[in-house]
């Protein structure tokens, strides 16, 4: 997985009036944490920010990080916290790792091919869009390719089933079904031919 650099400062003040300020001035209140090691509390600029997320699906980012003029650090962005509205970003926590560290790391799923189910007037659902893998940061995937050319009526992929990387596991409590191709629903069939008859009725 490519790391995505973002520049960021160590910050000297807390608490509501100085994340406040912050905020206004474009700036988001940031924490690193480490292993064995105290938190740090940091900014990161709006804008870098915005761009960064543009760059990933969901908000999992694998970064590159500059704190100040420092060595870039390999981190992970873990958790954002946004306002009610889900429109603006008021805190970010990041995670440093190791290059011979394994994490566990959402990835999408992306879909190839044409079930040979859908051929014979069946429908493809993806019951999933993403996978929590973990690995390395070295042998993590952007995404997981997932061929449903083979799927037939009534056939499905399990998560158990997915082509994984070497050194890349899925990480799950069940052994879920990915995607599936199903016959189209008879109760759905029938409402439609109701309502047919009704309008030829009227």
């Amino acid at each position: 997985m490519e790391q995505i650099p973002l520049s960021a400062a160590i910050r000297t003040g807390s608490g509501k009036s100085v994340t406040r300020k912050l905020r206004a001035a474009g700036q988001i209140p940031a924490v690193i944490y480490s292993a064995g090691h105290p938190a740090e509390i940091l900014t990161v600029a709006q804008n870098d920010l915005e761009k960064v997320l543009r760059q990933v699906s969901g908000d999992t980012a694998f970064l590159s990080l500059q704190i100040d003029q420092a060595e870039p650090r390999m981190a992970v962005l873990r958790e954002l916290q946004a306002d009610y509205m889900g429109r603006k970003t008021l805190h970010v926590d990041f995670y440093e790792v190791k290059a011979d560290q394994k994490i566990t790391l959402e990835v999408p799923l992306e879909f190839t091919g044409v079930a040979k189910g859908v051929n014979l007037g069946g429908v493809l659902t993806a019951a999933l869009h993403s996978v929590h893998l973990r690995a390395r940061m070295a042998d993590m995937p952007e995404s997981i390719s997932v061929d449903v050319s083979a799927l037939g009526l009534g056939d499905g992929i399990h998560l158990a089933e997915l082509a994984l990387p070497a050194g890349v596991e899925a990480v799950y409590d069940e052994n879920d079904v990915v995607v599936h191709c199903v016959e189209p629903s008879e109760g759905k069939a029938g409402a439609e031919a109701g309502q047919g008859a009704e309008a030829e009725a009227e």
